[in-house]
């Protein structure tokens, strides 16, 4: 029985480590993206949703079902036959069936309009997809820059915590002051500030990926995208917008208004209503027969049909309006993000390209002079906080160049891999 348990026990302490170690596995940007949208649960009500309207298409094609009609008629409420169903000679137990003929035009725009709705709802649910596809790989990015920024930050308040005990040995051979060993301290606590930051924002980034895919995402695989450039120059970002998945959902409620208001337009052909019946009297009666109709009569078309049809050209002219105003908005929204994108590219060169080589050539050369007794520990310790603020600070812009650049690459959905 104990060995049976520790089997177990065994048993589950090996699971949960692959559990862990299948965790802990990185992820490269495509598998990342891919689980988003298999985890997203707003793509998959719109997809339900272009489906249910799918199917409402196909049924608006079809009749009305038939109805099934019976009762009684002319039942005597006064006289001698009062409440009797076998004396009246009118008396008869009535059964029929009724069919109602709706025009197969008028069923044809209405399954037309029920497509156009769901091909705005599939225009809708891309840019969901275009929308998600970015929030992932900024989520992405910004887990592999922030974990640089942290290694860095680690590497220097490792170097400058090893300089403790040398500091310490310098005062008490006396040397150096004991204040020197104080200033370490504080400068040591200072840079320890900057690597909770890079932490936290190493946290943050591995809790926006899960709430996007569901999975814990610890560490990332793969090569980086090449987002040090723009996807394309400025004018052909402008001239895509046609292609964006807002606009062309805009331009999908534009044409479901159009196929409401041609819906609309034949508002006023009339159904037909149809219905035979059989009606069985008392005995020494004769049973009976008979078809009636039933024609809608729109005599008043100009105040109740023309005026709904009005009402869908109006809706129609606004979802045009609409569209043009979304594109508008969104060469404005490309022209932002180019602009961003580009400031922060150059924020990013400068620091990365020119002030950082400085600051750590600065800081060797105060090494050196250290090392040698020619430069005391203050003028070290600052020159180590201002490369670390400086590497910081580079990645922070190399991290804002990279999110705009996700911005710009997924206006548009990608396909991929399966």
């Amino acid at each position: 029985m104990k060995q049976h348990t520790l089997g177990l026990w065994l048993g589950g302490v090996m699971f949960g480590l692959l559990s862990s170690a299948v965790q802990a596995e990185p992820w490269t940007l495509d598998q990342t993206l891919t689980e988003a949208q298999r985890y997203s649960a707003e793509l998959s009500a719109s997809r339900n949703e272009a489906q249910a309207l799918d199917a409402m298409a196909d049924s608006a094609t079809q009749l009305p079902d038939p109805k099934l009609k019976f009762g009684i008629e002319n039942v005597p409420v006064q006289g001698n036959n009062d409440r009797r169903l076998t004396r009246e000679g009118m008396t008869m137990q009535k059964i029929g069936i009724m069919q109602s003929y709706v025009s197969s035009e008028k069923r044809e725009r209405k399954a037309q309009t029920f497509q156009a709705q769901a091909r705005g709802v599939l225009a809708k649910g891309e840019a969901i997809r275009a929308a998600l596809q970015r929030d992932t790989a900024q989520a992405w990015l910004e887990l592999a820059l922030t974990q640089q920024a942290l290694k860095k930050a680690k590497a220097l308040v490792s170097e400058t915590g090893r300089q403790r005990g040398v500091q310490k040995a310098s005062v008490g051979a006396g040397s150096s002051t004991p204040d020197s060993v104080l200033a370490l301290q504080m400068t040591l606590s200072a840079m320890r500030d900057k690597e909770t930051l890079a932490q936290r924002d190493v946290q943050l980034a591995q809790s926006r990926l899960f709430q996007l895919t569901g999975q814990t995402i610890t560490d990332v695989s793969g090569p980086l995208p090449r987002y040090q450039r723009l996807p394309a120059d400025e004018k052909t970002l402008e001239e895509g917008i046609v292609q964006h998945p807002e606009v062309e959902a805009a331009r999908r409620e534009a044409d479901t208004a159009k196929a409401r208001s041609a819906q609309s337009a034949i508002a006023a052909i009339p159904d037909v209503d149809v219905e035979v019946f059989y009606a069985h009297r008392a005995e020494g009666y004769d049973d009976m027969a008979g078809v009636m109709f039933s024609v809608d009569l729109p005599i008043f078309q100009s105040k109740r049909q023309d005026k709904d049809y009005a009402a869908d050209v109006s809706r129609s002219m606004q979802a045009v309006d609409q569209l043009t105003l979304i594109k508008r908005e969104h060469i404005a929204q490309v022209q932002s993000l180019v602009a961003q994108y580009q400031a922060a590219q150059t924020l990013w060169q400068r620091q990365s390209e020119e002030i950082l080589p400085l600051q750590r050539q600065r800081l060797d050369v105060l090494t050196a002079q250290y090392r040698s007794g020619q430069s005391e520990l203050p003028a070290l310790l600052e020159a180590r906080r201002s490369v670390l603020d400086t590497e910081l600070a580079a990645n922070q812009a190399e991290r804002e160049m990279a999110r705009n650049w996700a911005a710009i690459q997924w206006l548009i959905p990608q396909e991929l891999a399966k």
